[in-house]
């Protein structure tokens, strides 16, 4: 996982306070002040205009398990703080209302797979403090403090490390272990995969340290995997911290 910077792109014109996005905005919060808790949205969100922003923005990675998805699957926009209801664990029935006036907000929203969104997030957003919950748009969001790592406003660095293709938390940071269990990185399938990968730049990383002739060459190639633009760009600045900076 790798922090997304989304202030290098406009917000889609759809999702603007004047576009589709706004004014089905205005509509939630005005049936939420009627007395309503249960929404019907619209499936603006996922207008092809927003999902190619961020599939751009997001080098076609997924903002979670950073997998490349659309070789296999046309990919989620996902909500970040779920916008219908949430739950805090299994046994707990769907709360609601959700956080309906994020359902347009550029910032609440991603490029997901659909393995991490559909089977493991889903509705699931955990607070480290219950108390501070948000639930209406009357209420400063910003104020929570997520147990799962917003790709966005935190740094996933801080709480994320691997140790060969194994996810870990960052010194057993309690956001770091609930993003793992919560997205579902260290399922076994993406470890597999994951540590596939790690046997062959094991291999160059041999070649890179060397001193050989093509020491240069492999040196150049880890600086350019371990940047947030390849596949697995985290796991590689965890393993080879020595051979990611420019040669």
């Amino acid at each position: 996982m790798v922090r997304i910077d989304k202030s290098s792109v406009l917000v889609p014109l759809i999702l603007t306070a004047k576009g589709r996005g706004g004014l089905a905005t205005k509509i939630l919060i005005s049936e939420a002040e009627a007395g309503g808790s249960t929404f019907r949205f619209k499936d603006i969100y996922r207008h092809t205009s927003v999902k190619s922003v961020l599939r751009e923005l997001q080098n076609g990675k997924c903002c979670f398990c950073e997998d490349y998805i659309a070789h296999v699957s046309h990919g989620d926009v996902e909500h970040f703080r779920p916008k219908g209801g949430f739950q805090t664990d299994e046994k707990q029935p769907l709360q609601i209302p959700g956080y309906y006036w994020l359902a347009y907000d550029f910032d609440n929203l991603f490029y997901c797979c659909q393995i991490c969104n559909q089977v493991y997030k889903r509705n699931y957003f955990p607070l480290s403090d219950e108390k501070k919950r948000t639930r209406s748009h009357t209420q400063d969001y910003r104020e929570e403090d997520s147990l799962i790592i917003h790709p966005e406003f935190d740094d996933p660095a801080q709480h994320l490390t691997f140790v060969g293709e194994v996810i870990k938390p960052v010194n057993g940071s309690k956001k770091g272990l609930e993003t793992i269990r919560r997205t579902g990185l260290d399922r076994e399938e993406l470890e597999d995969d994951r540590f596939v990968y790690l046997k062959t730049l094991r291999v160059l990383a041999d070649v890179a340290r060397s001193g050989g002739p093509q020491s240069l060459a492999a040196r150049q190639h880890f600086h350019e995997i371990s940047q947030a633009t390849a596949i697995y760009s985290a796991m590689v600045r965890a393993n080879f911290p020595d051979l990611i900076h420019k040669p």
